[in-house]
């Protein structure tokens, strides 16, 4: 799984339009990774409506999001099925957003049936 962390600054040059990579960047991706199959799932998430759940003093506890202590969020994802680390960290390191907040990569312990 390809994490795609976001922050304020990112944010504003992806609205402002001021960076076209940044755009350009997913499609070239989807495409690609879809005709050769890797592509499992990608999607951007939602920063309006995001609803953090923790505990205090043993009760759950909801709070508006999706900034819990820091000022970075996973702003997207794209699941990939690819043959090892090194292509998933190729792919990670084509993102745009890499100039602007971190771009992580993690292996999904459970394949889904």
């Amino acid at each position: 799984m390809i994490l795609i962390h976001s922050n304020e600054t990112a944010e504003a040059v992806w609205a402002s339009g001021d960076d076209p990579a940044l755009e350009a960047t997913h499609g070239e991706l989807i495409a690609e990774l879809s005709a050769s199959g890797e592509l499992v799932d990608t999607n951007e998430l939602d920063t309006e409506h995001v609803t953090v759940v923790g505990h205090h003093d043993g009760a759950p506890v909801t709070t508006r999001g999706p900034f819990t202590e820091g000022t970075e969020h996973v702003g997207g994802y794209y699941i990939v099925d690819v043959a090892d680390l090194d292509r998933a960290v190729a792919i990670a390191g084509r993102f745009a957003e890499a100039k602007y907040s971190p771009i992580e990569v993690r292996r999904l312990m459970h394949a889904a049936n």
